[in-house]
């Protein structure tokens, strides 16, 4: 999403987010948001009600010249139903039926699995004849400088060397089948720690279970995150010279830092959620390299339904390290 606030004309000089709580961060950190409204679904009876009051009452008391709805969800709908924008635009979905699609004035094509998300997205804005490059802008988000010192003063707690690279790794997913072996997670960190690169294993405080797993299983020991925000997140891998991560969040918000990354994809497509802009790698079983693995991407949650994903189990890590080593020369 912030390539295509990004690919606004600059004369759209406010922008305003419509979001979910766990996005707002996000887009607090791209220079040319003005407002983030934050969707109060996390909340019950009493408390939602009147937040969504209050979020109605807010951003009704602007007009918009446009409104981009870039999910299918149904409050966008809405919104444009009741308090409709000059022009809107959103995308065909099977998940709606006529009420919402006759909600906008134009429609973009659905989604497919050949090309990036971002370049879909940035399909909205073709359509309305707002961009008109082959190519969508990078990603981006700017942490603040007081963020920087924050994290500066963090990594300087850890003995974390300003005068070696540093590679941030993340390794756990809230879907296990999209996870590497903790013992192929363990090697790596060894060698890199061996090579003299300073290793930071990040993640929320979900995270850290599976990281402190990684942790005793290395004879090298790297510096663990405990409970960072996103925001603390983005800025340490702005201050990163490599971001090492599974096909996850991490990819993107590493890509959107201009950090390099290498991003270690299993059932999932790479053409649709590879990182975007900068430097970047994609290391994944394929049936040029691993005929075993002609069947990736199949988009299961692992082989026939198991949650064990048998392309990210059986990969060598001196793959990995390969590839790391190579971008951090």
């Amino acid at each position: 999403m912030t390539s295509a606030i990004s690919a606004l004309p600059k004369d759209y000089q406010y922008i305003d987010i419509v979001c979910l709580p766990e996005s707002e961060p996000i887009f607090k950190m791209h220079p040319r948001v003005r407002h983030v409204f934050v969707i109060p679904r996390h909340l019950k009876s009493f408390s939602k009600v009147m937040a969504y009051i209050k979020f109605y009452r807010e951003i009704t008391s602007y007009s918009y010249d446009l409104l981009a709805h870039f999910s299918n969800d149904w409050r966008g709908a809405l919104l444009q139903r009741i308090f409709p924008a000059k022009l809107s635009v959103a995308r065909k979905t099977h998940r709606r039926g006529q009420f919402w699609h006759q909600s906008f004035d134009l429609l973009a094509e659905s989604l497919d699995d050949l090309r990036p998300i971002v370049e879909q997205d940035v399909d909205l804005l073709r359509a309305v004849k707002l961009f008109n490059s082959k190519k969508a802008p990078p990603y981006l988000v700017r942490p603040s400088s007081k963020q920087r010192a924050k994290i500066k003063s963090w990594l300087s707690q850890k003995s974390i060397s300003a005068n070696k690279k540093l590679v941030v790794i993340h390794a756990p997913s809230r879907w296990k089948f999209k996870e590497l072996p903790i013992a192929t997670w363990a090697r790596v960190i060894n060698v890199l720690k061996e090579n003299k690169f300073e290793v930071v294993l990040c993640g929320s405080k979900d995270d850290l279970l599976t990281n402190q797993a990684i942790f005793a299983s290395c004879t090298k020991k790297p510096a663990i995150t405990n409970n960072f925000s996103l925001s603390d997140t983005a800025t340490l891998y702005r201050l990163a010279h490599l971001v090492l991560t599974i096909d996850s969040m991490s990819t993107h918000l590493a890509s959107a830092t201009q950090t390099p990354v290498i991003s270690i994809f299993g059932p999932s497509n790479e053409k649709n959620w590879g990182p975007w802009g900068g430097k970047h790698r994609v290391i994944a079983l394929t049936a040029e390299n691993s005929p075993t693995f002609a069947c990736r991407p199949c988009g299961n949650d692992g082989c026939e339904g198991s949650k064990i994903s048998q392309c990210l189990i059986q990969m060598e890590p001196d793959l990995i390290i390969d590839e790391a080593l190579k971008m951090l020369s």
